[in-house]
């Protein structure tokens, strides 16, 4: 936080100066001061000070209310105990005229020299002591008499997404960049593009430029938990985005949705479309590294299961999940062993390939009006293209989720049955709020936990809402997340 602040100072004083509103900056910044003088550089550029920097008893010392005016802090001044204050962010810091004892969020610190008031009526403070106190670097050349204050460039933010194949990981990627850049906080995205090598090195860069919080969602759950282990050891919050990063102590806040919610709306979708008994049922998941992957199922078997029990569905291509069908709670080993079957990996040819495969062994019988669990859009419409082609497929249905935009058209169309919004705005907009929080010393608004195999993660999980054909525009259109001139055919 120290840099960050650094950075803010200097802005404002540009700010101040030329008289505009303060923006926090993501790159480095140079301040030069000359002493007894009113000129000044920023990045090279000149501003006119209206207090110089003086000397005294061999230290520099510079306006101290000018800054923090400049900066927007909250300034206090006490006339009783002649003490100035300001607060920023996660620094209080408390000056007495005359004395050479600060106090820093309630610790005392001892400066090289005493701030005091001018005749001008300006408290000026030692510049060692600013730069000790918020982190910037301070240099002294006798012979021009410059001050120069120098920090380098950083961050406040990281954000490893899994990929840019996905629409929903660009659409994550556009929203994380505007709200920050409205939240007034400097980020940097990066993509690991199914890589969980890549995901290590795109975190191990981020730590090296400084970020005092990274948002991660996972391409390996278990994987993962080395990079968060790496952000703790450098003193970086940890927010695991969407997917929770498991078996680590590292991971300080959990944004995501409902996952569970997520599976049983899936699986209630199919249960109310089917009639009768005996209809065929098909089951695929996603990613068996991605704890999601293990939520989603758990939500659509508790949904399921008892129509499986029933007859009202019969699987029809997983020998595991028939073997297991009279269980109504499974064991997180168990599941593993039905997914491990019917794994997408969250991959749209890798789903193609696997449904086409099922439908090649499965007999006629096995097909005709068919229900089909899948476990996002991408693969959904894999799937549906796999199961649309087959000439003993009379009709199916099946789940999404994501509400992405390819898949709303499916729906509208009439090639995907339904999909499950989990509105991305809100999740992002939850894991800004948690990292402003994080940035400025305060926590994360906590309902519930998720255990993640060593800590129960705080986290506070957002609602889902089920679209299909019957509620698309009201859901999409008319809530604003969707432009009705993205689709065609809207109903």
């Amino acid at each position: 936080m120290k840099k960050a602040v650094v950075m803010l100072l200097v802005v404002a004083l540009l700010a101040a100066v030329l008289g505009f509103t303060p923006v926090r900056a993501a790159g480095g910044v140079v301040v030069q001061m000359t002493i007894g003088s009113t000129k000044a550089t920023i990045n090279f550029k000149a501003v006119v000070l209206d207090q110089p920097p003086i000397i005294e008893n061999g230290r520099t010392l510079v306006p101290f209310r000018f800054i923090g005016e400049a900066l927007g802090a909250k300034i206090g001044w006490d006339p009783v105990k002649k003490t100035v204050s300001y607060v920023l962010g996660d620094k209080n810091i408390v000056l007495t005229i005359g004395s050479i004892t600060a106090m820093v969020n309630g610790v005392e610190t001892t400066l090289d020299v005493a701030p005091k008031i001018l005749p001008t009526g300006r408290t000026v403070v030692p510049v060692r002591f600013i730069s000790e106190t918020i982190g910037a670097k301070v240099d002294w050349n006798s012979s021009t008499r410059i001050v120069t204050i120098t920090m380098a460039a950083t961050l406040d933010v990281g954000i490893v997404l899994p990929t840019k194949d996905e629409p929903r990981w660009i659409q994550d990627e556009t929203r994380f960049n505007d709200a920050l850049k409205t939240a007034g906080y400097s980020a940097e995205i990066l993509f690991s593009q199914g890589s969980s090598a890549k995901e290590k090195e795109n975190v191990e860069a981020l730590i090296t430029k400084g970020v005092k919080v990274l948002i991660l969602c996972p391409q390996d759950a278990t994987a993962a938990a080395a990079s968060a282990d790496e952000a703790r050891a450098a003193g970086i919050k940890v927010i695991s985005y969407d997917r929770l990063i498991r078996d680590t102590k590292a991971v300080d806040y959990y944004v995501t949705f409902d996952s569970i919610a997520v599976g049983k709306a899936q699986a209630q979708y199919l249960v109310d479309k089917a009639t009768g008994t005996k209809n065929p049922l098909y089951l695929y998941a996603g990613a068996a590294t991605d704890n999601n992957a293990f939520l989603f199922f758990e939500g659509a078997w508790d949904v399921l299961q008892p129509k499986i029990a029933d007859g009202t569905f019969v699987i029809k291509n997983s020998s595991q999940a028939v073997a297991l069908q009279g269980k109504a709670t499974l064991t997180r080993d168990e599941m593993g062993k039905i997914i491990g079957q019917v794994t997408t990996n969250w991959d749209f040819t890798i789903a193609k390939n696997l449904a086409e495969a099922n439908l090649t062994i499965a007999k006629a019988a096995d097909k005709g009006n068919v229900f089909i669990l899948a476990p996002n859009d991408g693969t959904a419409r894999s799937i549906a293209d796999a199961f649309g082609d087959d000439k003993d497929v009379k009709s199916y249905v099946i789940t999404g989720q994501d509400a992405e935009i390819p898949s709303v058209q499916y729906i509208i169309d009439g090639k995907q049955s339904m999909t499950v919004l989990k509105d991305v705005r809100t999740l992002v907009r939850d894991a800004i709020a948690a990292a402003v929080d994080y940035l400025t010393g305060k926590t994360p608004e906590q309902t519930t936990t998720y255990n993640n195999g060593k800590i129960g993660v705080p986290a506070k999980p957002s609602v889902v809402v089920t679209v299909d054909k019957s509620n698309v525009k009201a859901a999409l259109i008319d809530s604003g997340y969707y432009k009705a001139s993205e689709f065609t055919g809207l109903p």
